[in-house]
């Protein structure tokens, strides 16, 4: 599941990076290893912020989309029907 979940994550980025050389790798460091940041459990919802957003305005604006992307139709955890919804911290630079 997870490494469908990082194939899904890298094609979507690619999406918007269009970038067929570096978008795995991008992903890789920046989505699956090198974000970490608060999920935040509440009643009605479940939110992610990442702590830090990636310092290169091409990549910070990728996934910024992606970030649209998933929740816009949020997903939700197996026998959990709390929406997860995505946020982009202000902060910048990783």
């Amino acid at each position: 599941m997870a490494r469908n979940a990082g194939h899904w994550l890298s094609s979507h980025l690619n999406a918007y990076l269009r970038d067929d050389y570096e978008y795995r790798a991008i992903t890789r460091e920046s989505i699956i290893r090198g974000l970490a940041g608060t999920i935040t459990f509440t009643p009605g919802a479940i939110t992610v912020e990442p702590r830090c957003r990636p310092a290169h305005p091409r990549i910070n604006h990728a996934m910024a989309l992606l970030t649209d992307e998933i929740s816009h139709t949020p997903p939700v955890m197996p026998g959990d029907q709390r929406p997860i919804t995505y946020h982009l911290s202000a902060n910048h630079g990783i």
